[in-house]
């Protein structure tokens, strides 16, 4: 052998022997490592100790250490470090590196994090973590004005209602500390926002609650371009509603807490209409799960799209029963990085590859809930995959096309940490102790250990070892129990230990689908001849006829022909793209036939007023009332107004500015439905007690209108 040729073999051996030392030190999971493999997809892959997206790999190389490798790195490498694991905090340890640092990295940014929570993140996980800092968050948010307390809402209220998350937070936190000192003013707080609320946004027809879709630490497109503030005033969301009636139920329960509260809470029971209400206006039976709202002004119609938070939060607060979670979560479409935010997505909305921490961490919750493991794994991939690449991603040169990873703060944080509190661990926190039920991957098997948790006189460690959804072995300080269960009254180091028997039982299945749009909606010109041409008519695309809320007729051509009876109608014009996907309606076509319509100008318009009036009717019956207003010199606001008839309450008015408005054009508020005797009826309109910024300075009414049904 010549020297040249023994030369090159040597510096063949020699590399190649760097190399597999080099990759030994930041190789991620592969096929040999199959055993370990929480998820993979053609999109990445969530391995125990790492993860791997394209040519990009993250990997815990210890609890408190992270590298990054990639060709499009700043650096050939990045690593992400915390300082230290946070002291009081609880610890947790297991055999899956990666979880471990996770946890610790949330753990470590929801103990820095100087921003307030907001009250789902205190619900997720921080009451338990950080019980002293949320309790002084959630109490930060009443507003105690004249001997009252309210929950601070937000500006747009009651277009847009979020507040009511507040009592499960609160409720959430009672449980974890059993401190029922703030109960009093807390149950307080509840009753008068839900009584508020219920005055104006209340739907006595569907009983459910108007206001627009929730959201959490996320915006997304919601609602058609045609819908203004009143419109969207006037749906009636799933979040909402649910949230709505959870609040209901927890001011119940607080009560039962404070054995000395002797006043009676208005709208007992409400809590279960609600939820009724719920399941039978936006359940989707043919689908199988449920419709993000119903729009359209009186003869609502339901929108064919899903919103996923709400979803989650119909499962994880018992609206949905257990037949329809499973349903639910095997059902809604995933998208390649988790399931959206809301799906299909709206045309021309660009955020389509986008996977929200806060819906990831929900919906995995609500998975575990209803029993899914295959929806768990993929919930659990999808949030880790985000919260782990969101340090990198701006240490990334991507096209655009590749996500890298979404975090929005806080949320993602407790997210990872209710991963781990309520679904590894299985903690189910209950006013007198905690259920335990943990739903463990099988790539999660071996030993998990929680330690340091303080809960009400006890110093808490849990234990659980292997994995699946069925529990083998409970035991509380070695005593096997039972039930899963630990009372709140035990005192002093408490531990429980936990053996999983490996069984899923029906391991369940998720529905894949590719990205879908919503077609186009409709523009619509009608003629006098109530003949309307789709000025934007897709070859393709079929338009449902829906006229009152019920379907009449499907069109494939650029035409839709009303023909009118003798009564008021209210037409929708829904573009279907397949069986399952449709879009938003047109503008709503208002038909009002011949002497179906009264209208009562203001003879001096009403400005800042409370008018008085009466109006006369030939006929009894039940009868559609707006208003006709303007709006002068008003930069944001919303004029309230109940309406009496002969000193009766009937509803309320609810005169957001607008786009229109604003520039002094008139406008008309929400849709009462309301009841009239024939003869006279005196109408009363009266200001609802301002409160929070909501002024009528610049409100003008200028008339009524009237309109048998």
């Amino acid at each position: 052998m010549d020297n040249r040729r023994l030369w090159f073999m040597i510096r063949f051996v020699i590399l190649t022997g760097l190399f597999v030392v080099s990759g030994m030190a930041v190789s991620c999971g592969g096929p040999e490592e199959a055993a370990d493999r929480l998820y993979g997809s053609d999109e990445f892959t969530v391995y125990a100790d790492s993860i791997v997206q394209g040519a990009v790999c993250v990997k815990a190389v210890s609890p408190v250490r992270m590298i990054a490798t990639g060709p499009h790195m700043a650096s050939d490498t990045l690593s992400v470090d915390i300082d230290s694991v946070p002291a009081g905090m609880p610890r947790y340890e297991s055999e899956q590196c990666l979880v471990d640092f996770l946890y610790n990295k949330a753990a470590a940014e929801i103990l820095n994090d100087t921003a307030a929570a907001d009250d789902y993140a205190i619900y997720m996980s921080e009451a338990l973590l950080v019980p002293e800092r949320s309790s002084r968050t959630l109490m930060s948010k009443i507003i105690r004005e004249h001997g009252d307390a309210y929950i601070r809402h937000c500006a747009d209220w009651p277009v847009s209602d979020d507040r009511m998350s507040w009592a499960a937070a609160m409720w959430e936190l009672y449980k974890v500390t059993g401190d029922a000192s703030a109960l009093p003013e807390a149950v307080h707080a509840i009753e008068n926002s839900l009584n508020e609320n219920k005055l104006v946004m209340w739907d006595d027809t569907y009983k459910l609650m108007h206001g627009e879709q929730l959201h959490s630490g996320y915006a997304v497109a919601d609602y058609p371009e045609w819908m203004d503030a009143k419109d969207r005033y006037e749906s009636m969301c799933l979040g909402t509603n649910v949230m709505f009636a959870e609040a209901f139920k927890v001011r119940d329960s607080m009560i039962t807490r404070l054995p000395d509260y002797n006043v009676m809470p208005m709208w007992v029971g409400l809590d279960k209409e609600i939820a009724d209400a719920v399941n039978n206006n936006l359940w989707i039976p043919n689908l199988g799960f449920y419709s993000r709202y119903l729009y359209g002004g009186v003869y609502p119609i339901q929108s064919q799209a899903v919103d996923n938070f709400g979803q989650a939060l119909a499962i994880i607060f018992g609206i949905a029963n257990r037949e329809m979670a499973r349903s639910i979560v095997s059902k809604t479409p995933w998208g390649a990085y988790g399931v959206p935010a809301v799906y299909p997505f709206m045309h021309g909305d660009s955020k389509e590859g986008e996977a929200w921490p806060v819906v990831q961490a929900c919906w995995t919750m609500a998975a575990a809930k209803a029993g899914n493991m295959a929806a768990v794994e993929r919930g659990m991939a999808s949030l880790f995959r985000a919260y782990a690449m969101s340090d990198i991603a701006e240490s990334m040169d991507t096209t655009g096309d590749t996500v890298i990873g979404l975090s929005d703060g806080g949320g993602a944080c407790a997210g990872i940490a209710a991963i781990v509190l309520k679904v590894v661990m299985g903690m189910e926190l209950e006013s007198d102790g905690i259920v335990f039920a943990p739903v463990v991957p099988e790539a999660f098997g071996g030993r998990k250990r929680l330690y340091g948790m303080k809960y009400r006189g006890m110093e808490l460690s849990v234990t659980v070892s292997g994995s699946g959804s069925r529990i083998k072995s409970f035991s509380i300080n070695g005593e096997v129990r039972d039930r899963h269960f630990l009372p709140a009254d035990m005192k002093g180091k408490v531990n429980v230990e936990i053996i999983m028997d490996k069984q899923a039982g029906d391991y369940g299945v998720v529905t894949e689908e590719a990205a879908a749009r919503m077609p186009a909606t409709p523009a619509i010109e009608w003629g006098s001849d109530h003949i309307g041409r789709i000025t934007n008519f897709t070859e393709g695309i079929a338009y449902n006829i829906i006229i009152n809320g019920d379907f009449i007729d499907q069109v494939n051509t650029g035409y839709v022909r009303f023909v009118p009876q003798d009564r008021y109608a209210v037409v929708d014009v829904v573009p279907v793209m397949t069986e399952t996907w449709c879009g938003f309606s047109a503008r709503p076509y208002e038909y009002i036939p011949e002497g179906a319509l009264t209208v009562v100008e203001m003879k001096t318009p009403k400005k800042n007023g409370s008018p008085d009036f009466e109006v006369e009717v030939s006929e009894a019956g039940d009868y559609f009332m707006d208003v006709g207003y303007r709006v002068k010199k008003v930069l944001h606001g919303c004029a309230l107004y109940m309406i009496y008839i002969d000193g009766a309450e009937a509803g309320g008015l609810v005169m957001p500015l607008s786009a229109d408005s604003g520039d002094g054009v008139s406008v008309n508020s929400n849709m009462l439905r309301v009841k009239l005797k024939a003869g006279k009826n005196r109408f009363s309109l009266r200001h609802i007690r301002e409160r929070h910024g909501h002024a009528y300075d610049g409100y003008v009414i200028e008339c009524v209108r009237l309109i048998k049904q």
